[in-house]
């Protein structure tokens, strides 16, 4: 059941002139003059939350159906989804020392071409996340939680096979930044750092474009260095088409939620 309180960023309390306030300031991230610079995609997507903001203002603002939908709202969060079973794509064997990033073969160089407004950075933000949460739930699934600085994080919980080795854990840190670039790296990197659990730390840093790979390759080695060779498998990712710069040591299932996502096409 959708939670519109959540959609126009509300409390469950508040009142119909906060309720107002929140759907025009929501409404107008999606119209469809500030979409139509992007893919056919987000903006079938723009037209769908539109819709959604529009329902959710009709029920809130009538008393009697605001009643009868917080009813609804209630009887429905006991019945939580359950976490999905994770599959078993095994990840590669961890080495002592951590290896080099080494980015693969570069291809023609890519444009910078992040959207035009604050508008359908939210909006691809939006689709990016949905996205990678079907992703990572048919691949290896789990459980999701918050984490500062990031976007979302997901643990694994690999089976342990009869007759072989368990799958290492991995804690997947989410983060949607405008570009992927140095300054971006150098900021989601200590943040990492900071993030403690079981588990192999992988970082996907989500934009709208990437930068040059040997900024990006730079970038990461400096960091490491400074961390005294610590740090996450940190994993570029441009959101255009998911095309991705795989570190040497990127968990197999990382791998494989990446693919996916590549062979879906944005």
């Amino acid at each position: 059941m959708k939670n519109y309180y959540e959609l126009l960023s509300i409390e469950a309390t508040a009142p119909e002139q906060e309720i107002k306030k929140a759907f025009r300031r929501e409404i107008a991230k999606y119209h469809p003059d500030k979409v139509q610079h992007l893919g056919q995609e987000f903006q079938q997507m723009a037209s769908a939350i539109a819709a959604d903001l529009t329902e959710a203002y009709r029920i809130l603002m009538d008393a009697g159906l605001r009643a009868q939908y917080d009813e609804s709202l209630r009887s429905a969060q006991p019945d939580q989804k359950p976490p999905l079973q994770w599959a078993t794509t095994p990840p590669p064997r961890r080495t002592e020392t951590a290896q080099p990033y080494t980015p693969p073969p570069p291809s023609e160089d890519r444009a910078p071409r992040a959207p035009a407004s604050a508008a359908g950075t939210e909006l691809v933000k939006r689709a990016a996340m949905l996205k990678l949460r079907d992703a990572v739930g048919a691949v290896f699934g789990g459980t999701e939680s918050t984490a500062a600085g990031f976007d979302a994080m997901f643990a694994s919980k690999p089976k342990k096979g009869l007759f072989r080795k368990g799958d290492e854990a991995v804690r997947l840190m989410v983060r949607f930044v405008p570009q992927v670039d140095a300054a971006a790296i150098a900021d989601v990197w200590p943040r990492a750092l900071k993030m403690t659990g079981e588990g192999i730390a992988c970082v996907l840093l989500l934009g709208s474009s990437l930068a040059p790979a040997s900024e990006l390759a730079a970038s990461v080695s400096e960091q490491r260095r400074r961390s005294r060779n610590l740090g996450p498998v940190l994993v570029p990712v441009d959101v255009r088409d998911w095309e991705a710069l795989f570190p040497p040591d990127t968990p197999s299932s990382v791998r494989a939620v990446v693919q996916r996502l590549r062979s879906e096409k944005v």
